[in-house]
């Protein structure tokens, strides 16, 4: 079994991710990458290893065979791919969401094209137990014919929708919409407006053979009054012929189909569930590249499938129709957006 050597980037959770590490066989933290002094030398000093204010350095000492990047949305992702690639780095992980425009994911795309570089996204909640059961159910078959999901989710919408449409592809077979019908509002301001994109989206998408999603991503929940606690995060529910399978964030999760006498429910719990996924999900990186045939649930080309379906229904909501997928949204439409929501 080889051992995979990870360098960590960016201190803040980074080091969270990094603890995810601790005790797995295969896999061993050994650098910290951080331009912030304080946070570089109080993160370097938890995880006992080197540490670096400059990414090509770090890459060019330690030569790591795992990059874990974990910084801010306004940082563009691209900026890791080529030197790490070029360092001999076999696997990039990299933080949502994976960009904050259209031409920022595409460029993004296109570096992996170009180094052929194994990139991951940190979309952990697919090594969760609710959505093994779902693919448990997909390969079997017990479930049967998804027709209906509704998602919801609250919260800045960059930092939560890019979850909640991850969950919405694992459900429906990770294949793109056919079209979709959405509405906007309100300019979201998140740290200093960098960000700049709506405060709430509500979409309806249909998917092959018939699947309707009811996509709902808003700053103040508008449709998820059964959350217990008044936490209402995030939440998918699976609506199938021969059943029904559910995850809340922060409340239960469960399923009831034909032949049952009950419903089997669980309850969840966020704080409690992230580190086990997080390590199942760290753990997957090794198995990928141990054996090719053993793919990273969370590999780039679906987290790209997620914002590009995020993307269309902007362009819907510009357009004030339903429309097709693709084509895509540009940037230059996505200003056009920006405005006629921050006017």
């Amino acid at each position: 079994m080889n051992t995979y050597r990870t360098a960590i980037v960016g201190a803040r959770r980074g080091i969270h991710h990094a603890r995810a590490y601790q005790g797995l066989k295969n896999m061993k933290v050994v650098a910290l990458c951080e331009i912030d002094d304080e946070r570089r030398k109080a993160g370097a000093k938890e995880l006992g290893v080197k540490s670096y204010a400059d990414y090509e350095e770090l890459l060019e000492q330690e030569q790591p065979d795992i990059v874990h990047a974990v910084t801010m949305p306004t940082v563009p992702r691209s900026i890791w791919v080529e030197p790490a690639a070029k360092a001999g780095v076999k696997a990039l992980v990299i933080e949502k969401p994976i960009a904050l425009r259209p031409a920022e994911a595409e460029t993004l795309a296109q570096a992996q094209e170009k180094t052929g570089l194994k990139i991951i996204v940190n979309h952990q909640r697919r090594y969760m137990a609710f959505s093994d059961k779902l693919r448990e159910f997909q390969a079997n078959g017990r479930l049967g014919e998804v027709h209906f999901v509704r998602a919801s989710t609250q919260g800045e919408i960059t930092d939560m929708d890019t979850h909640l449409m991850d969950l919405v592809l694992l459900a429906v077979g990770d294949v793109p919409p056919i079209a979709v019908w959405a509405a906007i509002e309100g300019g979201e301001t998140y740290h200093q407006a960098y960000l700049s994109c709506p405060e709430n989206l509500m979409a309806i998408y249909t998917f092959t053979g018939g699947i309707r999603v009811f996509f709902e991503s808003t700053r103040q929940a508008l449709g998820t009054t059964d959350f217990p606690n008044g936490n209402p995060r995030c939440n998918i529910d699976i609506w199938a012929t021969k059943g029904r399978i559910w995850w809340r964030e922060n409340g239960s999760w469960g399923y009831l189909i034909d032949g049952m006498s009950q419903q089997f429910i669980e309850p969840t719990n966020f704080g409690e569930d992230d580190m086990p996924a997080q390590r199942c999900f760290t753990q997957a990186i090794a198995r990928w590249l141990d054996d090719e045939s053993q793919k990273h649930h969370c590999r780039f080309e679906l987290a790209k499938l997620g914002f590009d379906t995020v993307m269309v229904a902007y362009r819907s909501a510009l357009e004030g129709h339903r429309v097709t997928f693709p084509p895509l949204l540009t940037d230059a439409e996505w200003e056009k957006l920006r405005e006629k929501l921050t006017k």
